[in-house]
């Protein structure tokens, strides 16, 4: 059996490399000159820096990563280091800070001793969001079988089910700060994308020592050590479709490349004019096209001088008021930024050598440019950018006071960059946005009409790295028409 996957970023590359552990030749071809899409670095004045993945999960013994990654024989090549917090939250009008740490009980302690009217309305919400997060099966490494039936709680808005729990209207916002890492909107966003990220970063929150882009050429490692292939600057063009079957696909220059089974790892919506053939029906088509995308970012870098910022072993965030902890993706222009998450590299000597400062942004600031290249954007960009580059330092020098003095570099991308980053429609961070509303037109299904084609990536249920390896699963499965990949990973970790 031969594969061929559209894209090298995370989904793609944990596809890949599931497979190549199976005997299964693969060749991933992606577009970009570097893969990994958000697990992408970059280097600027010696500092390296994410493009994407900030913050980890799942690393810890018996994690959905950590076993995925023991199952592959790359959990020893990455540097994983433990956060001594799960977030450090600070309020820049009121100079409050909370320090939400790791660990269930640890949780439960801490914020019951803020808020002792609370105490037993905390211990019943960390219960539910651990309770209601095993129902994402495979998150816990646990067949799917034939039920997929999930309680009410798991599809109700993400800021109901805070409030169903907590009466607190200053505990709700700070239980709802993790919202960023889902584009959060109040009323819309389902409580299981809440969950799960609460989930997987109170249990065992962590970083890449050393950047990302090491599990992206650990997971390449696996394919091309299998007789696999990850090839760069290998735009795909064409997906050619007989009688409902890929035949192959062919990149810019010509070239053709056929397998058994084909996986699309890119947007949905740059998938459907590579099409060759009537393969999706128009009413697919405008469905995948009306559905929205997530906010996208704009992000901040900042060269820090030697010895000047403590690296503070946990990311910090930023946010103007509790009453604006929900306005961070959706906002009114002149208000921008609400919050900010700052995420730290450490340096020598306990010191943090750079820091990146995310925002989430909508793409509309950026349309008038959308046409333009990177370097050729024009005067008013560049300025715009300028503008904006500076409202992102006000907000976070209030909590981080001098933090312009210890700067040696400051620089900026917006979602533009974003979008050349990773090819996504516009620019969306966490991929297509999921509305409790009326989750049947926001969940994309894996299989699709085309016989061997499969979809994966954050488009598909989750985003992250959490959600996007579990979907990779759920793809590969879908291939062996088995449980027989989840198995193997769960013999090897049993045999260790």
């Amino acid at each position: 059996m031969e594969v061929v996957i559209i894209g090298a970023g995370m989904g793609g590359l944990f596809c890949g490399a599931l497979l190549a552990k199976r005997g299964i030749r693969v060749t991933v071809l992606e577009k970009n000159s570097s893969i990994g899409g958000g697990l992408q670095t970059f280097v600027r004045g010696g500092e390296t820096y994410e493009t994407g993945m900030h913050v980890a999960g799942g690393f810890n013994e018996g994690g959905i990563l950590n076993s995925i990654c023991r199952y592959l024989g790359i959990m020893d090549r990455l540097r994983i280091r433990r956060s001594d917090l799960m977030l450090s939250v600070r309020y820049a009008d009121s100079g409050r800070t909370y320090n939400l740490p790791a660990g269930r009980d640890a949780f439960v302690d801490y914020l019951s001793g803020l808020f002792p009217h609370e105490k037993e309305n905390i211990r019943q919400y960390v219960d539910a969001v651990f309770r209601i997060s095993h129902e994402e099966k495979l998150f816990y490494l646990e067949s799917l079988g034939s039920n997929d039936n999930h309680s009410p709680e798991f599809f109700m808005p993400a800021d109901a089910f805070i409030a169903k729990y907590v009466k607190d209207t200053e505990l709700r916002a700070l239980l709802a700060s993790v919202n960023p890492l889902y584009s959060g909107i109040p009323g819309h966003s389902p409580a299981y994308i809440h969950i799960m990220i609460s989930a997987l970063f109170m249990e065992n929150p962590c970083w890449f020592d050393g950047g990302s882009g090491q599990l992206a050429e650990a997971l390449k490692s696996v394919i091309e050590d299998a007789g696999g292939r990850v090839l760069t600057r290998c735009e795909v063009t064409s997906v050619r479709v007989s009688d409902m079957n890929v035949e192959c696909v062919a990149d810019k220059a010509g070239n053709e490349y056929r397998g058994d089974w084909y996986i699309s790892d890119i947007h949905p919506s740059s998938l459907i004019p590579m099409i060759d053939g009537k393969a999706f029906t128009t009413g697919y088509c405008n469905r995948i096209e009306s559905i929205p995308d997530t906010a996208s970012a704009f992000k901040v870098f900042i060269k820090l001088k030697p010895g000047a910022v403590r690296f503070p072993g946990h990311p910090v965030s930023v946010i103007d008021s509790m009453e604006n902890t929900w306005k961070m993706a959706r906002y009114e222009t002149g208000a921008w930024p609400h919050g900010a998450n700052c995420f730290f590299a450490e340096g020598r000597d306990g010191w943090a050598s750079h820091m990146t400062v995310y925002c989430l942004m909508d793409f509309e600031e950026v349309k008038e440019w959308e046409s333009t290249r990177s370097g050729r954007r024009g005067e008013s960009y560049e300025a715009w950018k300028k503008e904006r580059t500076e409202r992102v330092m006000a907000l976070v020098e209030k909590c981080f006071p001098g933090i312009r003095e210890a700067a040696d570099d400051i620089f900026a991308s917006s979602p533009l960059t974003f979008r050349d980053w990773f090819g996504t429609r516009r620019a969306g961070a966490y991929g297509l946005f999921k509305d409790c509303g009326n989750m049947a037109a926001s969940i994309i299904p894996i299989k699709t009409k085309v016989r061997n084609l499969l979809l994966t990536g954050q488009n598909v249920n989750m985003h992250g790295i959490g959600g996007v390896p579990m979907t990779a699963i759920e793809t590969i499965q879908t291939i062996f028409a088995d449980d027989s990949v989840l198995n193997g990973i769960k013999e090897v970790i049993a045999r260790k």
